[in-house]
């Protein structure tokens, strides 16, 4: 009979001990995001925020190509699913410009994404807007490849 609660007080302590792992479910982690009228957790903002797409600029331009158009409405349905998730939109550029003229051009980037977004349905008070300029590049490489990633607007996805 000792030998049996032993067992049991184990078997209970360990069941209790362990922390609840939730398994991503099918279709990877935009099936994670919760729908309308679910409170945000941590982890919806990780989901939303693993799930949003880059958007990529030409040199010395803010304005949209059809691929930023397309990765932008992929956003937008993401966006959708998880109204209760904000997001702020940074403005990057590549090392070549003033630190004043990459400023600039990096909150035009970030605000023409954001109009973009509120035109497709998001609204304005899920988004602000911020420019990094040309000082938190994503490859620190000092050639067109380089450039050109760093010559984007990266979401940030908050409660």
């Amino acid at each position: 009979m000792g030998v049996v609660v032993v067992l049991a007080v184990m078997v209970i302590g360990a069941g209790c001990s362990r922390p609840i792992v939730k398994q991503p479910p099918p279709g990877g982690p935009q099936a994670m995001i919760p729908g309308p009228g679910v409170g945000v957790q941590e982890q919806d903002v990780q989901a939303v925020q693993a799930t949003l797409r880059d958007i990529y600029f030409d040199y010395d331009q803010f304005t949209l190509t059809p691929d930023a158009q397309a990765a932008l409405q992929f956003n937008a349905d993401v966006l959708r699913r998880a109204p209760h998730v904000r997001i702020i939109v940074e403005g990057h550029c590549d090392e070549r410009g003033t630190d004043e003229y990459n400023l600039a051009l990096g909150e035009r980037r970030a605000r023409a994404v954001v109009d973009y977004l509120i035109g497709l349905g998001i609204s304005p008070d899920r988004a602000t807007t911020v420019s990094y300029g040309s000082e938190l590049p994503v490859d620190p490489g000092h050639n067109e490849a380089a450039w050109a990633k760093n010559r984007r607007a990266h979401f940030r996805a908050s409660r």
